[in-house]
């Protein structure tokens, strides 16, 4: 006997809100604020310690410590400009209220992200129950989405704050959305564009809020869909406006889409989007090895066999679902809010960044997935699920809090980074930088060797490790690496100077002049630049030069006692003993507390050559009461005392000299 197909459920335009979760949900989830209450507890309780962590040199220094618009904020500034290659103009703003609550500490940016994930945590449950009237599903997937340890990047980095605040406003537009399908009036409607036109001025990443407003309909009602469709036009719209602009500005610069692009083919991509949708799920199911970065690396031209086994794995799954899920809403829902967000974060294509999978990219998406493993749990008695799901709230929020001391600084994130994959030439890089400003130069040149290692291509190392190998006064090796940085196309003010530096250093002043040059005419307004290639041209026995640089040194660094010093040098070579003696005057006057005796000496030799021999007394005094052991002192002093007629007093300077420093 054939069975009888069972009917479709009957679908409604409305959200659910009279249905119970198939395992009815406790008592103290039906009472108002409860719920929420909880969510906001738990987040602050786990990511509490993140307001101690301090800024990372990766985007922290570029979006926040060096953005111009934030040192000079306007409205206009915010909305005219864009950073890192991206226009964001509210993520901006919240980086400006950022300084504003902690100045040039980073605990304020990490206060607003805490305060907005609190809330998307809140944001999240509403929308789950209000689409779909679960409770108890709704509430477990917030809850997982409020203390999962994939979200302490999003939460914990400064810079992306970005990412937090699109989520708010992008749950927003959701619930707008929704509240619009329950009473369609055209100020809900519009509310939704307006937040949907926030999340995208916030970050780029929001133009799948349309695909997700589709999925909605669909839950609604699949067979209504064509009734709602001309509303999504204008999301659409601008969907396809920011998309763009996104790209234009990514260009603009200077990050070559295509070129980079080109690294990977056709069918290296098809692997890398298929292995990236499964590597999420088993990072959020297997929450341990957590990193800033997650490379994708073949061997030899050959990727690992996960790759390969992608597509055919989802190929299963995807037929699994449509067999056992395809008049399952809340499961097709579940998985297309996991998808859906994620679409435009999946490397289809390389917009001018290494970080091709990123645990941030996953923020918002997650939810889906958790949503989608509270419904399957819920199917089980409640004790159990009750059970199982508390307890995977607090392991992953130990975990959580646990990973928040990764993002301590940058030395901490991109040391778990190099641990956890070094392979990562980004991780060693970068750890290499961070190493190179916090003053560890050994560490620099080991990690910046490593990343050339694993990756050759790597040309910025080059010049990192040759900054290292400076400070070390390793010249020679430090010369080699900024040749080979040169060489591999990089142009920068600072690497030309550099360069030149090392030049001078090994006594090759005709050399170093070209590139000295080249970085005046990159950074026009670098006083050290000037005073190298014042150097060096004193070298070359160009005179006037010298002077003439050393005098554009200090007037763009009033004050550059190095500068000052040495064209008083010049200038009493040259015989113009009067401007030497200012030269050292306005030396001395920049060294209020710290006055070196080598100035004093020189500016008494020159008020010695214009017979201001109480002067020259005094500065020689001086500088012997500064040093004892200071042997030229005393032998200028004694010169002094030969002028003035006090033979004695001159011998016993001579003498003295003769023993401290003998010829």
């Amino acid at each position: 006997m054939a069975k009888k197909k069972k009917p479709d459920p009957v679908r409604t335009t409305e959200p659910r809100l009279a249905e119970k979760s198939p395992t009815s949900a406790p008592g103290w989830l039906e009472r108002n604020w409860i719920p929420e209450l909880i969510l906001v507890a738990a987040a602050i309780l786990v990511y509490m310690s993140s307001l101690d962590n301090g800024f990372v040199f990766f985007d922290d220094d570029k979006a926040i410590l060096y953005n111009k618009t934030l040192q000079n904020p306007s409205l206009s500034g915010f909305f005219s400009g864009q950073n890192l290659g991206m226009y964001a103009p509210l993520s901006w703003i919240a980086y400006w209220l950022g300084q504003n609550i902690s100045g040039q500490e980073a605990w304020g940016y990490h206060a607003l992200g805490l305060v907005l994930h609190a809330l998307n945590a809140v944001l999240a449950f509403i929308f789950l129950f209000r689409l779909t009237g679960l409770r108890k599903a709704a509430f477990f997937a917030a809850l997982l989405f409020a203390v999962h340890p994939v979200q302490v990047e999003a939460v914990s980095w400064a810079a992306a704050l970005s990412t937090v605040l699109f989520s708010t406003f992008y749950l927003s537009a959701l619930l707008a959305y929704l509240k619009w399908r329950r009473s369609p009036t055209p100020l809900w409607l519009a509310a939704s564009l307006l937040f949907f036109a926030a999340a995208c001025l916030s970050k780029s990443a929001a133009v799948t809020v349309p695909l997700v407003l589709v999925a909605v309909d669909f839950y609604l009602d699949k067979k209504l869909l064509r009734k709602f469709w001309l509303s999504k036009i204008p999301f659409f719209l601008l969907s396809f406006v920011f998309g763009l602009y996104t790209f234009s500005t990514r260009a603009q610069e200077g990050h070559d889409i295509e070129a980079t692009s080109a690294v990977f083919s056709a069918f290296d991509r098809f692997l890398m989007v298929s292995q990236t949708l499964l590597f999420y799920p088993v990072k959020l199911l297997l929450p341990l090895g957590f990193s800033v970065s997650y490379p994708f690396v073949k061997m030899e031209g050959v990727w690992p066999w996960t790759y390969y086994a992608a597509p055919v794995a989802l190929l299963i799954l995807g037929i699994l679902i449509w067999k056992n899920w395809r008049n399952q809403p809340e499961y097709l829902f579940a998985i297309a809010l996991y998808f859906l967000p994620l679409t435009v974060m999946l490397p289809f294509r390389t917009v001018g960044s290494f970080e091709l999978r990123s645990d941030r990219y996953v923020y918002l998406s997650c939810l889906g997935l958790f949503f989608l493993a509270a419904l399957l749990l819920d199917k089980i008695k409640p004790a159990v699920s009750n059970t199982i799901l508390a307890a995977a709230a607090v392991v992953l929020g130990f975990l959580a809090f646990r990973q928040t001391s990764v993002w301590k600084d940058g030395v901490a994130l991109f040391k778990n980074c190099a641990d956890k994959t070094p392979e990562s030439s980004l991780c060693q890089c970068n750890l290499a930088y961070n190493q190179l400003i916090s003053l560890d130069f050994d560490g620099a040149i080991y990690h910046y060797s490593e990343a050339l290692k694993y990756d050759p291509g790597t040309i910025e190392a080059y010049n990192g490790r040759g900054q290292a190998y400076l400070q070390q006064r390793q010249i020679p090796q430090a010369l080699e690496d900024f040749n080979q940085a040169i060489a591999a196309g990089i142009v920068t003010p600072k690497l030309y100077l550099n360069r030149g530096k090392c030049l001078v250093m090994l006594n090759r002043p005709q050399e170093a002049i070209p590139d000295l040059t080249r970085s005046i005419e990159l950074e026009p307004k670098s006083a050290e630049t000037f005073y190298f290639r014042a150097n060096a041209r004193d070298k070359t026995g160009d005179l006037n030069g010298a002077l003439e640089d050393y005098s554009q040194a200090n007037r763009l660094r009033p004050g550059y006692v190095e500068a000052l010093v040495n064209r008083g040098i010049l200038m009493y070579e040259a015989g113009r003993f009067e401007e030497a003696a200012a030269d050292y005057t306005a030396a001395l006057g920049a060294s209020t507390g710290n006055v070196h005796p080598m100035i004093l000496v020189n500016r008494a030799n020159a008020y010695l050559q214009i017979a201001e021999y109480a002067k020259a007394l005094e500065d020689a005094s001086r500088a012997i009461d500064l040093n004892p052991q200071y042997g030229r002192a005393y032998h200028t002093r004694g010169a002094i005392y030969l002028k003035m007629g006090q033979q004695g007093k001159a011998q016993a300077d001579l003498v003295k000299a003769q023993q401290i420093q003998p010829k």
